[in-house]
């Protein structure tokens, strides 16, 4: 069986990674082991289906792959995806420079984020997901995988892989979607298919541009145009204008909902070049209850942001993400 190796630079911890997959939903369709972290997606440019075991060896990752020859494009997604293509040899300092965060860092010691599998996949869910609970999104994501997806088999493992691009398009209806959400999901395919959610294209238009670009998308706004270049594109250094990790910093160092837009910057400021890693952080300590129940000033800070933004349109209801507790870990 075809493998690879990564070496983790600085702190990396593969059960950590492997808990935050396994409550991940856009990822529940997968197969559970306690031996390995198994995922199947669609890899990067050549569309095919793909899957992965990851096991760790003497610090260490070791990758077993299967669906394509293509060992360098597999690694390359691989490594996004848990954010093992970025040194983190500087990430122990921010405990130092911030005490609170420490303590946070130390209830999950060597946890990078881990980011959707692809630019396509996330802006699928994206759609998908949009004014429905998360875990409905999963049902329909797991779905789709078992009607229209591929199998790919690994260790004695059978592997569902999200649909290709391509495979998409032939879908015309998907049980409790509406059709405006599935001609949404072809103009995904068509533009993955085109090259325009290509994530090293995204990362090369940087954190202004990269986003932007996205919001061609039917259906994708500023919140997950934002959603899709950090967390699927895997940047490191960007703290989202986000209400879930707002209001967990907030809670973490006490100040009020929402926090004041210059206290944000003066806290997130000595996370460089860590600032989107201490974001995800904050979201899956708040959603394990680490640092507090932070529904209530998320809340807050939707609100506050929805009437903003309905200032500005007067007459116009401001769409808001659903967001909970419980899908601090989505995105």
């Amino acid at each position: 069986m075809p493998s690879f190796v990564l070496v983790p630079q600085g702190p990396f911890s593969l059960t950590h990674a492997a808990d935050v997959v396994r409550r991940f939903p856009p990822l529940r369709h997968q197969p559970r082991s306690k031996e390995a972290v198994r995922v199947g997606f669609v890899l990067d440019g050549r569309h095919c289906s793909v899957a992965v075991s990851l096991r760790e060896e003497r610090g260490q990752i070791r990758v077993f792959y299967a669906g394509t020859r293509e060992a360098d494009a597999v690694a390359r997604q691989v490594a996004r995806i848990f954010s093992l293509d970025h040194d983190a040899t500087g990430w122990p300092a921010l405990a130092e420079r911030d005490p609170k965060l420490g303590a946070v860092m130390d209830a999950f010691p060597g946890l990078r984020p881990v980011c959707f599998t692809s630019p396509y996949e996330c802006a699928c869910w994206a759609i998908i997901a949009q004014r429905i609970t998360t875990s409905h999104a999963a049902r329909v994501v797991a779905e789709l995988v078992r009607a229209h997806g591929e199998v790919v088999r690994l260790e004695d493992e059978s592997i569902g892989v999200f649909p290709r691009p391509d495979r998409l398009l032939d879908v015309t209806t998907i049980p409790s979607l509406p059709l405006v959400k599935v001609d949404r999901l072809h103009a995904i395919a068509r533009a993955a298919l085109d090259g325009k959610l290509d994530a090293e294209r995204l990362r090369r238009l940087g954190d202004e541009l990269g986003p932007q670009s996205l919001r061609f998308l039917p259906g994708i706004g500023p919140f997950w145009a934002s959603a899709i270049y950090l967390r699927a594109c895997g940047i490191r250094d960007v703290f989202p204008d986000e209400p879930i990790t707002i209001a967990a910093l907030g809670t973490l160092h006490e100040l009020g909902a929402p926090p004041p837009r210059p206290a944000i910057e003066r806290l997130t400021e000595p996370y460089r070049p860590y600032r989107m890693w201490v974001a995800f952080l904050l979201r899956v300590a708040a959603a394990r209850g680490i640092i507090g129940d932070v529904s209530g000033r998320a809340a807050e800070i939707r609100a506050s942001a929805a009437a903003t933004r309905a200032g500005r349109r007067p007459g116009l209801r401001a769409a808001v993400p659903r967001w909970s507790a419980a899908d601090t870990e989505t995105s």
